[in-house]
């Protein structure tokens, strides 16, 4: 006999009604269907109308079902979870490249072939001659550069010349007599400003009979007479000059110039005479009286034009030489000469470019060794011109260019040892490389992540025929062993189980029983405050890391289980599902498995590899 389990109903209070299932809320507003009076007893349905009833029948239980799941019934979440391990964080750069040569010159011809001495395929070494051009119009526009480029030279010696004129100096001792101008006054070039004398000495020439030209010497001894003070003084001749002065009584003589110190009486103009003895011990006598004059006397005129601002003498003053006399403003000249001096910079460039493009680009040889890939050139009917180019590469060598991700050139310095290989159908083919070039200024990437630009230079290995040639994709792998923080073995936990709080890191470890030193994310700032029982969160000292993993100093040990994150569990045995992170995990990390943002930098807790990278905060990633 068959029996049926029943349940005992559940006693329901004095005064309240039993709770309705969710079934019966939906039936009580679903509109109620009654008899109708005209239906006859026994009456039978039409077998249409039964199927109908069915299937309206069977769409509302789907339904209410469905409703029931969509708002009573909750979700179950699973525990995504971790497990620390023991290790270090080595690890190597990778990438592919396309090679080209790491030598290679390309000559652009624009002009007209004189000589061709190259075709594609032709090997050839530094200094061979590959082509000569017409240089005729280069050599046309050298030249006027040269000819303007003198006429700007002058002009440049001029307006230094009356820069250095606007202090004029006393050229020699002696006195300064009528000044013409004062301070204030514009004076143009040549306009007389005083007469500077020196009358020390005073001089004379005198004229002697041609029947004394053996007596009468330079250096000799003379007596100079002035009678209207009446005095004899001692002179000496300094100038002989055999000229055909006839006296009016018919007498040829020559002249002789005699110099006197002045005792302080002698003025220009003051006639004297003079007398000398002969080789026969009688004297000779001048012809006749001749002047004296000052030895030297100098008109100080102005050199430059401008402003006369400062006039430091005074009439009749003695000065000496190199004194400041008069000083003009001419400050003009220092703009016109800045703009002379610009015009003649761009000259010299001019003409020292095209020195140059003749001698290398009219007349080309080759800069390397290496092998032709293409040489060729054909005459631009428009302009009548040779147009071409040839290009020579050097391939010993290949070398591509990489862009490395800012969190790995801190691993990475020129002149590391690079590997490189590539697939052929006789297997994979390696090569020796070398990191030749690393910029020091990063891109900015269209998803955030910056990068530097680097070179890796290809070589054949010893005793290997190279066989690379340019346009092939290789594969690098750069090892950063031993480069950096994060190569010493310590523990590792994976990098979505890190959570963070006010004072640094955490991680949600399973646990028989509650450690000592567990602190509640919810009051602390923890990133991550929902988690299952049986996990603790336990302050950890955290170090380098990589996208995996990273390294945990101290607060953890190898083998711990760490909390993730949660995941849903998919209705009616679908697939399981996330729960978006936010939502069930707090910030997201590790709940949505997201990097936490340390952009207030990571706290030391006490001599952890703390570096400082933008990602991680203060955090350094791991070689």
């Amino acid at each position: 006999m068959n029996t049926i389990d029943t349940q005992p109903l559940t006693p329901v209070p004095d005064g309240k009604k039993p709770e309705k299932s969710p079934f019966s809320a939906l039936r009580e507003k679903l509109p109620r269907r009654t008899k109708s009076a005209s239906r006859q007893p026994g009456r039978k349905r039409s077998p249409k109308k039964v199927v109908l009833l069915t299937l309206l029948a069977a769409v509302f239980i789907a339904g209410a079902v469905g409703i029931y799941r969509l708002f009573f019934a909750q979700e179950e979440r699973i525990a995504v979870t971790g497990t620390t391990t023991y290790g270090a964080l080595n690890e190597a750069i990778e990438g592919s490249g396309t090679t080209t040569p790491a030598d290679s010159v390309t000559y652009e011809i624009t002009g007209t072939v004189l000589e061709w001495n190259v075709e594609a395929g032709q090997e050839v070494k530094t200094g061979d001659l590959l082509y000569v051009l017409d240089s005729s119009e280069a050599e046309d526009q050298m030249l006027e550069y040269e000819v303007d480029l003198e006429d700007l030279y002058e002009q440049r010696s001029e307006i230094q010349e009356s820069i250095s004129n606007q202090r004029i100096s006393a050229s020699f001792n002696g006195r300064v007599e009528d000044i013409q101008a004062e301070a204030g006054d514009n004076v143009q070039i040549g306009t007389v400003l005083a007469t500077l004398v020196d009358d020390s000495v005073m001089k004379t020439t005198l004229y002697f009979s041609y029947n004394y030209q053996d007596d009468i010497r330079v250096g000799q001894t003379v007596t100079v007479s002035v009678p209207d003070q009446m005095l004899s003084l001692a002179g000496q001749v300094t100038d002989i000059q055999y000229v055909n002065y006839i006296t009016p009584e018919g007498m040829k003589c020559f002249a002789v110039t005699l110099e006197v110190e002045n005792p302080g009486s002698l003025t220009q103009g003051t006639t004297a005479s003079c007398w000398l003895e002969g080789t026969d011990g009688q004297l000779i006598y001048a012809v006749a009286d001749g002047t004296l004059d000052y030895l030297h006397e100098k008109t100080i005129t102005a050199q430059t034009s401008g402003e006369l601002t400062g006039v430091n003498v005074v009439d009749y003053q003695q000065v000496s030489e190199g004194q400041l006399l008069f000083t003009i403003d001419a400050s003009g000249y220092e703009t016109q000469l800045e703009t002379v001096e610009k015009q003649i910079e761009n000259y010299e460039k001019n003409i020292a470019e095209l020195q140059e493009e003749i001698a290398t680009e009219y007349t080309r040889y080759s800069d390397i060794d290496g092998t032709v890939v293409s040489a060729e050139y054909a005459t631009n009917r428009m302009t009548g011109q040779d147009v071409g180019s040839v290009v020579v590469y050097n391939q010993e060598s290949m070398e591509i260019s990489i862009n490395v991700d800012e969190l790995d050139v801190d691993y990475l310095e020129v002149g590391m040892p690079v590997t490189i290989y590539r697939t052929a159908s006789s297997g994979t083919v390696y090569y020796q490389g070398e990191l030749t070039y690393l910029s020091l200024e990063a891109t900015a990437g269209t998803s955030g992540v910056s990068t530097f630009a680097a070179t890796i230079t290809i070589t054949p290995l010893e005793g290997q025929e190279f066989d690379l040639s340019s346009g092939v994709t290789v594969y690098y792998s750069i090892d950063t062993s031993g480069s950096g923080e994060g190569t010493e073995e310590t523990v590792l936990a994976p990098l979505n189980a890190l959570c963070t709080y006010d004072e640094g890191y955490y991680l949600l470890i399973q646990a028989d029983s509650r450690p000592e030193n567990v602190i509640d994310p919810a009051e602390v700032g923890g990133s991550v405050t929902d988690y299952p029982e049986g996990y603790y969160a336990v302050p950890v000292e955290a170090g380098s890391y990589n996208e995996q993993y990273v390294q945990i100093l101290s607060g953890a040990e190898e083998g711990a289980t760490l909390f993730l994150r949660y995941q849903n569990a998919a209705p009616s045995g679908g697939d399981t599902t996330s729960d978006g992170g936010e939502e069930e995990g707090g910030s997201g990390f590790p709940g949505g498995g997201e990097i936490p943002d340390f952009g207030g930098g990571m706290p030391d807790f006490g001599g952890g590899n703390m570096g400082n990278m933008g990602g991680m905060g203060g955090m350094s990633r791991g070689g």
